[in-house]
């Protein structure tokens, strides 16, 4: 072969391998453009899906403390109205038989100390009365109690039934009918807990002015069945 075409081979045999390695780096850049572009785009799903499961937690979580909120306060209201509604008609009922009591005493015990005691305890039932229908009242106002008050009060409420014991929760050692003629007590506006304790004391007033009407009733000597009832009163 002649020399001038085997060098003219060789040079376009050199131009060929140049333009292929050419392609292939072009080829492995192009590759590893790609490749770049998928992992960001895989980041990119990653953060996303990250963001809606966060948003997805955030959104049951508060739907579900909606959820709460309205089950905890509609079965709150439900069971403050039967405890208010059965007490009114308790004090209902009573002052009704005491009432009736009165007039018989007006009658058949002019100017007795039977009379003032019943009179006397009409007053107490409507003090106790007014008590009830204003703890009612401050209490649809009252903002609901706190997961930490609650807490407080059961602790509370727990330490108090330990120091008890077995003891008579009677303070003046079973004398509940001298003590149902004293002051009931009000309802303190500045406690955080006033509902709470309210409850119960307003309860204790009025098992005192049941029990006082039982022994009242007994002592005029009046019928079995209407201290029947007035027990029946004191058991709801």
């Amino acid at each position: 072969m002649h020399p001038e075409a085997t060098r003219r081979r060789k040079g376009f045999i050199c131009i060929l391998m140049t333009l292929e390695i050419m392609s292939w780096v072009k080829s492995v850049a192009s590759s590893q453009d790609v490749f770049d572009e998928d992992v960001d785009d895989i980041s990119l799903q990653n953060k996303e899906w990250k963001y809606n499961m966060e948003k997805r937690a955030k959104d049951g979580f508060r739907d579900g403390s909606d959820a709460g909120k309205e089950a905890s306060l509609q079965a709150g209201f439900n069971m403050g109205y039967t405890e208010g509604a059965t007490k009114m008609t308790v004090i209902g009922q009573l002052k009704g038989i005491m009432s009736a009591v009165r007039c018989w005493c007006q009658v058949q015990l002019p100017g007795s100390p039977s009379l003032v005691s019943v009179t006397d305890l009409l007053q107490r039932l409507e003090i106790c009365e007014d008590g009830l229908v204003e703890s009612l009242r401050k209490a649809q106002q009252r903002p609901p109690p706190s997961v930490t008050e609650m807490v407080d009060d059961m602790e509370e409420l727990n330490v108090e039934q330990r120091n008890q014991g077995g003891e008579s929760r009677c303070s003046n050692n079973g004398n509940c009918c001298n003590d149902c003629c004293g002051n009931i007590r009000g309802v303190n506006e500045d406690s955080p807990r006033t509902l709470f304790q309210g409850s119960f004391s307003t309860g204790e007033s009025l098992k005192q002015l049941l029990k006082c009407s039982l022994d009242l009733v007994t002592e005029l000597g009046l019928s079995e069945e209407l201290k029947l009832h007035i027990q029946q009163l004191i058991d709801t």
